[in-house]
């Protein structure tokens, strides 16, 4: 009999041939469900074979793609309650988390291990099939074999929240999810429940390397608030997560981000603007996005320019309060303003912005995406403002690693070329526009 926490080697074998097909991407109700087996099967061994030599190379990156790939699209929270069966309603709150975590893990683990032996086997379908509510769905494959029977395959799928997700999947009439259930059954029976999702969360958990990363809120780039914490945390967490790393972050004011790349309690600031100074603190990656930084003005005010130098010889003749941020290291050209303007410091957009409206400083320099974003958060103070579409300043937004680590010029290797890599494959631009970023990438 096999563990209560493997699956055996038969189901393995099974596994390699199929899992490649559990991915299914977001789509709209209109997109058959075939259709969307079959792209996330052609992109996942597209992966397979570019991303070969990492693989081979670093243990526990073909995890990293299995996490990356299957897992946001496949409802696993479902597929583990389905396993827990009637045992569900007798965990505590924290024994579910567990159990989901561990479960996580369990499936990525299989996958991963199944995948090592992917040899690009065809794989025929069928047309979805549909229930009487449309809300589900089965596509039916078959995995084409050389000299050996083919092996039969369902897909089962359901609609929830604009778009189809796995929770099934079939094979030669065995359901995985029951495989898994029968094989937890098992365990409870030998160590009882407590024991048992203690026994799986400790077999199962994950081994990627974990890095610290940490960021001051600055939305619509970083916030505990948003989806996926802003567009800057979520975008260098898909590049580390490429480059074999996944990353803990954690909300702190800059003072603390600092401090802790400074004496190595943090390993990552998520987003920094570039300067001599900082380089001696901290190593820069490449950096992954380009902050256009503008002029916000109260709309009677005359103020125009067409580049740096014009806007200097302006506010040069006229005595202009400059809104600015605390702490924010706006660069060299900066530098060559400051001394023109009477700098009024802030804390947070709103107050800035704010101030501008009602003449308590004169305009404000401001990342143009988060200026966008504050005035139509705050359509009262909007009515009054405008922004100049010339940038004054452009700033590119890296990741900073803490000289304590010894191997920061490793992780910044890896994390250049992940980046790289997936502004050649597209899903660079994806992750932009789920965020509705709307600068295009240079």
């Amino acid at each position: 009999m096999p563990s209560s926490i493997t699956f055996s080697g038969h189901m393995i074998r099974l596994m390699l041939l199929i899992t490649t097909l559990l991915i299914s991407y977001q789509s709209n109700a209109e997109q058959a469900p075939r259709l969307v087996v079959e792209q996330a099967a052609q992109q996942l061994t597209q992966r397979l074979i570019t991303d070969k030599d990492k693989i081979a190379s670093q243990e526990y990156y073909l995890e990293q793609i299995v996490d990356e790939l299957l897992l946001p699209v496949v409802d696993h929270v479902y597929m583990a309650k389905r396993v827990l069966a009637k045992n569900w309603k007798k965990t505590s709150k924290e024994q579910k988390k567990q159990f989901i975590v561990a479960f996580k893990h369990k499936v990525i683990r299989t996958y991963a291990g199944a995948f090592k032996a992917f040899n690009g086997e065809e794989i025929i379908f069928e047309d979805a099939r549909f229930s009487k509510t449309g809300k589900k769905a089965s596509v039916k494959s078959a995995i084409q074999r050389m000299g050996a029977p083919a092996i039969n395959v369902t897909y089962k799928l359901y609609f929830k929240k604009e778009k189809w997700l796995t929770y099934d999947v079939v094979i030669e009439g065995v359901s995985l999810v029951k495989s898994f259930r029968d094989q937890f059954k098992h365990s409870i029976e030998r160590n009882g429940l407590a024991k048992a999702i203690s026994l799986l969360a400790t077999e199962y958990k994950s081994e990627t390397p974990t890095l610290k990363m940490a960021g001051h809120v600055w939305e619509p780039y970083i916030s505990n608030h948003l989806p996926a914490n802003g567009l800057a945390v979520n975008l260098v967490t898909a590049v580390f997560a490429r480059a074999g790393y996944q990353v803990d972050m954690q909300f702190m004011p800059w003072q603390r981000v600092a401090e802790g790349l400074s004496n190595g309690d943090v390993d990552l600031s998520v987003a920094s603007w570039y300067s001599p100074t900082r380089a001696q603190e901290a190593l820069f990656t490449a950096p992954y996005l380009t902050n256009e930084l503008v002029i916000v003005k109260r709309k009677l005010d005359p103020l125009n320019f067409a580049n740096n130098q014009q806007f200097k010889d302006y506010v040069s003749k006229k005595s202009y309060r400059l809104g600015v941020f605390k702490e924010f290291g706006y660069g060299e050209k900066f530098d060559e303003i400051a001394p023109l303007v009477s700098l009024s410091y802030y804390k947070y957009c709103k107050s800035m912005l704010r101030d501008v409206a009602t003449k308590s400083t004169d305009i404000a320099l401001i990342d143009r995406w988060t200026a966008k974003n504050s005035l139509i958060n705050s359509q009262n103070i909007a009515d009054h403002l405008e922004v100049i579409p010339t940038p004054l300043i452009s700033r590119g937004l890296h990741t900073t690693i803490s000289l304590k680590r010894k191997d920061r010029d490793i992780i910044a290797s890896a994390f250049n070329q992940a980046l790289k890599e997936m502004k050649d494959d597209g899903s660079y631009d994806k992750i932009l526009a789920h965020h509705n970023y709307p600068q295009l990438a240079k």
